[in-house]
């Protein structure tokens, strides 16, 4: 059988699964060519499958584009966010984020789009309007994990979670970045000043409550008793 009359035989064009290949080979194009060199002949090629059936399963090639997007930053790039969800302190969560940017950020194609989806917002409202989606769900979720923080004694009450929300977003997306145009920067070398950041704004605990402040005098009877 050709390749033609292969890309041409019935696949059960209309089943999920036929979307679901369209969609992967459009991210992996996207992260490989670039958003602006996508066509449909390239796509379908990629997905062996007939280019008839990208029409039919997307209504417009802009329409696939920000699908792709999303599904590269839910499959890709979501993973990173349950990882700082589930640190057991806010420091575990921002090694453990680390961490994972180090691993994986410029090896995940998500990381690509992203990045190229940003520029692409500074001249596309269509752009602009997705990547404000996703930096919204981005910082509400680092919000949350601040807020459980904030809860459980780890943060000073008085925090301005949104202002830190936002500070700790533009630090960790800024990282993403730099880690993806230079593989051979160690990211964790961020977690001491991003820590130490948090916690001027919330002093670390004994079990007797907050530790003294460094202009604190008893600071140096406690060190000196140890």
């Amino acid at each position: 059988m050709t390749n033609t009359t292969r890309a041409l035989a019935p696949r059960n064009g209309a089943s999920p699964r036929t979307r679901e290949r369209i969609l992967r080979a459009t991210v992996h194009l996207m992260a490989e060519i670039g958003i602006d060199r996508l066509r449909t002949r390239t796509i379908a090629k990629r997905a062996d499958v007939n280019p008839a059936l990208v029409h039919y399963h997307f209504r417009s090639m802009p329409a696939l584009v920000m699908q792709a997007a999303e599904e590269a930053l839910l499959r890709e790039l979501g993973p990173s966010i349950e990882v700082f969800r589930s640190g057991a302190t806010i420091k575990d969560s921002v090694e453990a984020i680390l961490e994972w940017i180090e691993r994986h950020g410029e090896r995940s194609p998500g990381s690509t789009i992203l990045a190229e989806a940003m520029v692409k917002a500074t001249r596309s409202a269509s752009f602009r309007r997705w990547t404000r989606r996703a930096s919204q769900r981005f910082r509400s979720a680092i919000r949350e994990r601040l807020m459980v923080a904030r809860d459980a004694g780890e943060l000073d009450p008085s925090l301005d979670l949104t202002a830190t929300t936002v500070l700790l977003a533009a630090a960790l997306d800024g990282l993403l970045f730099h880690r993806l145009v230079d593989p051979k920067l160690g990211v964790m070398q961020a977690a001491a000043p991003i820590e130490a950041l948090l916690g001027r704004a919330a002093p670390a605990r004994t079990q007797d409550g907050p530790r003294p402040s460094a202009g604190d005098p008893t600071r140096t009877r406690i060190r000196r008793r140890r």
